[in-house]
């Protein structure tokens, strides 16, 4: 009960306090759901709408490509971008809001490929592989050495070129691939799973200059939101098989 009591106490007085000032809110376009209403929605939306809530902030949440949102993050204060993997390469240039998931990336295939991958030498031999620009599997895949990657704008054009030949298979994540085949006019049976090949933390990233009273409000209120149930309610209505995330991972 007393726990209970200083939960509320914490969300009241992080919703009187509200933000010092307004920010940009951006969620990548291609990661959400179009719900039956005409909105976007998705597990990640969700859950910063709640952090939003608790913490009093009544931004708009703007959905954008992602290099735009790159763009805004790298160059304009209190700028908030999500969800981002955090890795070596990106954990000192942005500050941290999580994790709000973890992630498995891996190689999928149609469901009637013969192609069989159980290693990253494995996939450098496949003719193509679809990757999101710019994103951590096109990253992560380059650094190791990939020279048949065929970089698209978003994942639901590179289920399509999937699905139709274009390419042999396409590096997605086991959230993402769910949402992909559907809003490409599939099921999750067309395609299958060959090879993880990266595991990884998903944050909000916040652009340097945001006020680090910003991050610390919304850090308590997803804190908040895990203490009380309301993340796992969120990750039980998507993801169900999804575990909640872990501490928080700093180096690397």
């Amino acid at each position: 009960m007393k726990k209970q009591f200083w939960l509320a106490v914490t969300c009241l007085l992080l919703a009187l306090s509200g933000e010092a000032q307004n920010l940009n809110v951006f969620c990548e376009d291609d990661a959400q759901v179009l719900g039956p209403d005409g909105k976007f929605t998705g597990m990640d939306i969700e859950i910063v709408s709640e952090i939003q809530r608790r913490v009093g902030n009544t931004d708009q949440i703007q959905l954008v490509p992602w290099t735009r949102g790159m763009k805004y993050l790298d160059s304009e204060p209190n700028t908030l971008l999500f969800s981002m993997a955090r890795t070596k390469e990106r954990n000192k240039l942005y500050n941290w809001i999580g994790p709000i998931s973890e992630v498995s990336y891996g190689f999928y295939a149609k469901a009637d490929s013969k192609i069989v991958i159980n290693s990253l030498d494995d996939a450098k031999k496949v003719a193509s592989i679809g990757v999101y620009r710019n994103d951590i599997r096109d990253q992560f895949l380059t650094r190791e050495g990939f020279t048949n990657l065929d970089r698209g704008n978003n994942n639901f054009l590179n289920l399509k070129k999937l699905m139709v030949g274009r390419d042999v298979v396409i590096a997605s994540s086991s959230f993402g691939i769910i949402g992909e085949t559907k809003r490409a006019g599939y099921s999750l049976s067309d395609v299958k799973f060959l090879y993880t090949f990266l595991k990884s933390q998903i944050y909000i990233a916040a652009s340097q200059k945001t006020d680090p009273k910003v991050i610390g409000n919304w850090n308590a209120a997803l804190e908040s939101m895990k203490t009380d149930g309301t993340l796992k309610k969120i990750f039980m209505k998507y993801s169900p098989e999804q575990e909640l995330p872990g501490p928080e991972i700093t180096t690397f």
